[in-house]
C-alpha cells in the first residue's frame, strides 16, 4: 500500500515500494544512511564513437546506464536517517547528475524533495501551465528549474526550451553557469549530441539522443527518448517568447522586473505558446524572492500569485498553481546531517553535529561564526522569525523580512520605502481585514421635521456614491445630545468624539473636478472600552453635485452624535452654511495643539483647523505615531490604500488621509469641561449675622 503525503495543501499519493531491500542505502548502519551521489564506474574511463560522433557503449556501460535512465524516468526509493523516502524523478536526476554553478553536487535537503513532488503532482495535471514559486533567497529554486530544463532537452522528444531573467545579463549568466555548464559535466550516456557549437553562449541544439551499441550491433535512439532539442535564453521584453511552441521555460525573477516590464503581461504572452488550442504543450517554473511592492515587478508577480489560487478555484484563473516554504525550511545552518530542517528546538543529535559544523570560534575562545551554541538551541523558526529581526525596524526589517519570509504573507509584505508611515503595518492590517471584513453600515443622516432631530436610515441604490460608512453609532438614549449657552447652541458630547473634514474649493461642478470631500466620526480613546474607542467609526468620501450636500451630511451627523466639527481652514463656506443654520456652535475652534506654541498666546482661533506648517507637521507627525502604534484601529481598508501612496508634499491629492490626520489630531486635543462651582465666588450674609471673636 502507498502512502499519501500532503505538501502544501496538496495530498499527494507516493508510488508503491516494490522491495525495501532494493532502496538505496539499505542494510546500511543508520548514521550512514545518507545521500551521496554516486561516482560514475571507472568501466566509463574510456567510451568509444563511430566515425559519425555517435556514442559506442559496451554491454557493461549500457547495462548501467539503462538501470540510471530507469531511475531518472521512475524514481527510486532510499533510505535516509532510517527513514524510506521517495526520490522523485526529476530529484534524483538534479541529485545524482546535475552540477551547480560552483562545482558541486546539490545537497540531499528533505525541503527539496518536497518541491519536487509537488512539481511532479501538479506537472501530471494538464490544466495547470506553470508553477509560480515564492522563496527566500538563495534557496536553490533557479538551480533546480535549469536542472528541470535539461532534464525536459533530454527525455522528451523534440523539445523547445528557453529562459528568461530580470535582465539580458542574467538571462545570460544563468544559461551559461546553471545549463551550459551542467550539460557539459553530464555522463555521456546522458548527454544528446550538441550539433551547434560547444563554446555557444546563446543557445544548445541536440540532433538526437546518443546511440548505443550491442555486441556491435547499432540500435537507434528509442521513439521516447529525447532528440531534435534546443535550449536558449532572451533579454526581459514583453514579447519575449511570441510566437512558435515552447516545451519548458523558467521565467526567473520575475518579481524584479523593470517597471517597462510587466510581469503579468508577458506571462499571458508567453503562454500562448504553451498551448495549442486547449491542449497543453508546455509548462512554466517561476521562482522568485518578492521586489518592493510599488516599484519594479512585485505588484506584477502579486498579481500572478493571485489568480494562481488552486485553493480557491480550479482550473485557476490563469492556469497556473503557487508553491511556498517558510524560510525556515532548510535554512543553512539549521538541516541535520540528514537534510531534514532543523525548526524547533533541536535534538541532542542534531545539536552536536550543528554546533560541529557551524559554530565556530577562535582560540580565545571568541565566537567568529555567524551562529553561537545558544542560536542553534533556538530552532530554525525562531532565529529566523524573532532573533534575526531583532532590533530591525523600517527599510532594514522589510528586507530582512524580505529575504526570508515565514508566511506567504511576509512574503508580499514588502515595505513602501517612500512611504511617510509604517508600512508593513498597514500592509499586515490591510491583509487582516481583507480575510476579515468589518461590519460597516452605509446610511445617510436625515432631520424628523416635526421633532427637528437626526435619525439615520440606510442607503439606496442611487446613493451609493456619496454616503456614510459607519461602524458604530452612539448608544440609545445619547443622541442628539446638546446645550444653549448665550443663546447658542452647542454639541454635549465632546468628551466622547469628534468630526473632521477636508473639504473642495468650488461649489459646483459635481464629478467633473477631481479633488473629493472626505469626512471622518471618530472616538477619543477611552481606557475602560480599548476596543471601541481611540479609532475611527464613520467615514463619508465622495463628490456630491453640490457641496451643500457634503455640509448637510457633516452637520447632521455631528448633531446626531453631538460632535465638534473641524474642517481644514481653506475656505469659509462651511462656516457660512453652519452659521445661517444657527449651528455655528458646532465648528470646533483651532486646536492648540495645532498652533506653534510661541504664538500661541495671540493667535487667533478661527473655526477649523489650521493649514500653517507647523499644524501640517504636527498632523504628519501624529499619523506617523498612529499607523506605528494603532494601525489596528484602522476598520477602512481604502485609508490604508491611501496611506500607503500619502505625499505629504501634495496634500490636495490626498483627501481621505488629509482629513484623516486632522481627525487623530483633533481627537488627541484635551477637552476642557466647565465645571459647575458648589459654592457661588462670592458669599452674601445677612446683616448682623457675622461675630466677631
Amino acid at each position: 500500500m502507498s502512502d499519501t503525503i500532503n505538501i502544501y495543501g496538496s495530498n499527494i499519493k507516493l508510488p508503491e515500494c516494490d522491495s525495501v531491500e532494493n532502496a538505496i542505502n539499505y542494510g546500511l548502519p543508520r548514521n550512514q544512511q545518507k545521500w551521496k551521489r554516486k561516482e560514475l564506474p571507472s568501466f566509463f574511463n574510456t567510451v568509444e564513437y563511430d566515425k559519425f560522433g555517435n556514442l559506442i557503449l559496451t554491454q557493461q556501460q549500457e547495462k548501467y546506464a539503462e538501470e540510471e535512465v530507469r531511475r531518472c524516468k521512475n524514481g527510486v526509493y532510499a533510505w535516509i536517517g532510517e527513514k524510506l523516502r521517495f526520490i522523485p524523478k526529476r530529484y534524483y536526476f538534479y541529485l545524482q547528475y546535475y552540477t551547480l554553478e560552483d562545482g558541486s553536487a546539490p545537497d540531499f535537503r528533505e525541503a527539496d524533495r518536497l518541491w519536487f513532488l509537488f512539481h511532479q503532482y501538479w506537472f501530471a495535471i494538464l490544466w495547470v501551465l506553470f508553477i509560480i514559486r515564492t522563496k527566500k533567497r538563495r534557496q536553490g529554486a533557479s538551480s533546480q528549474a535549469c536542472s528541470n530544463i535539461l532534464y525536459e532537452a533530454i527525455f522528451y522528444k523534440n523539445s523547445n526550451c528557453g529562459l528568461v531573467s530580470k535582465t539580458k545579463e542574467d538571462s545570460k549568466d544563468t544559461f551559461t553557469q546553471m545549463i551550459t555548464m551542467a550539460y557539459r559535466l553530464l555522463p555521456v550516456f546522458l548527454k544528446p549530441k550538441q550539433v551547434n557549437k560547444e563554446d555557444s553562449v546563446t543557445e544548445l541544439v541536440f540532433a538526437h539522443k546518443s546511440q548505443t551499441v550491442k555486441e556491435g550491433t547499432a540500435v537507434g535512439a528509442k521513439s521516447d527518448e529525447g532528440n531534435n532539442s534546443k535550449i536558449n535564453f532572451r533579454a526581459p521584453v514583453i514579447n519575449v517568447y511570441d510566437r512558435g511552441r515552447l516545451s519548458y521555460v523558467l521565467l526567473d525573477e520575475l518579481a524584479k522586473l523593470p517597471k517597462d516590464v510587466p510581469a503579468s503581461q508577458m506571462l499571458s504572452i508567453i503562454l500562448k505558446t504553451l498551448v495549442k488550442g486547449v491542449k497543453r504543450v508546455g509548462f512554466a517554473e517561476l521562482p522568485s524572492t518578492v521586489n518592493e511592492m510599488t516599484k519594479g515587478g512585485g505588484a506584477e508577480f502579486f498579481k500572478i500569485w493571485k489568480y494562481a489560487d488552486q485553493f480557491k478555484k480550479s482550473p485557476t484563473i490563469n492556469r497556473g498553481v503557487r508553491f511556498f516554504q517558510p524560510a525556515y525550511e532548510a535554512y543553512e545552518g539549521f538541516i541535520d546531517e540528514f537534510g531534514d530542517s532543523v525548526i524547533d528546538v533541536p535534538t541532542n543529535e542534531q545539536y552536536e553535529f550543528l554546533v560541529s559544523k557551524w559554530v565556530v570560534r577562535n582560540e580565545d575562545g571568541v565566537l567568529i561564526s555567524e551562529l553561537s551554541e545558544d542560536d542553534i538551541k533556538l530552532g530554525a523558526k525562531y532565529y529566523v522569525s524573532v532573533k534575526r529581526r531583532e532590533g530591525l525596524d523600517g527599510v532594514d526589517l522589510e528586507e530582512e523580512i524580505r529575504m526570508n519570509p515565514c508566511n506567504e504573507d511576509e512574503a508580499f509584505l514588502s515595505a513602501v520605502s517612500d512611504c511617510a508611515f509604517n508600512s508593513l503595518k498597514i500592509k499586515s492590517r490591510k491583509k487582516y481585514l481583507e480575510d476579515n471584513p468589518p461590519v460597516l453600515r452605509n446610511v445617510l443622516f436625515y432631520r424628523n421635521e416635526e421633532t427637528q432631530e437626526v435619525h439615520w436610515r440606510d442607503i439606496t441604490k442611487n446613493e451609493e456614491s456619496f454616503h456614510w460608512r459607519i461602524r458604530s453609532f452612539p448608544k440609545n438614549g445619547e443622541e442628539n445630545k446638546f446645550k444653549y449657552d448665550s443663546g447658542v447652541k452647542y454639541p454635549t458630547r465632546i468628551q466622547d468624539g469628534c468630526i473632521a473634514v477636508d473639504s473642495y474649493s468650488n461649489t459646483q461642478g459635481g464629478r467633473k473636478y477631481g479633488s473629493k470631500a472626505s469626512a471622518w466620526i471618530g472616538r477619543r480613546f477611552d481606557v475602560t472600552d480599548p476596543e471601541n474607542t481611540g479609532r475611527p467609526i464613520g467615514l463619508l468620501y465622495g463628490r456630491p453635485l453640490e457641496k451643500d450636500s457634503l455640509h448637510s451630511q457633516v452637520l447632521l451627523a455631528a448633531e446626531y452624535y453631538g460632535y465638534f466639527v473641524y474642517y481644514e481652514h481653506t475656505s469659509d463656506d462651511y462656516f457660512t452654511y453652519f452659521r445661517g443654520r444657527g449651528k455655528l456652535g458646532y465648528l470646533g475652534r483651532y486646536p492648540l495643539s495645532l498652533i506653534d506654541p510661541t504664538k500661541r498666546s495671540e493667535a487667533e482661533r478661527h473655526r477649523g483647523t489650521p493649514i500653517t506648517p507647523f499644524s501640517l507637521t504636527k498632523q504628519l507627525d501624529n499619523g506617523i505615531s498612529f499607523f506605528e502604534n494603532h494601525c489596528d484601529w484602522v476598520d477602512y481598508v481604502e485609508l490604508l490604500d491611501n496611506a500607503l501612496i500619502f505625499d505629504p508634499y501634495d496634500r490636495t491629492s490626498y483627501d481621505m488621509v488629509v482629513s484623516f490626520l486632522i481627525l487623530i489630531s483633533c481627537l488627541q486635543e484635551p477637552v476642557h469641561t466647565q465645571q459647575k462651582r458648589k459654592e457661588p465666588m462670592i458669599k452674601t450674609y445677612e446683616k448682623g449675622s457675622m461675630q466677631v471673636a
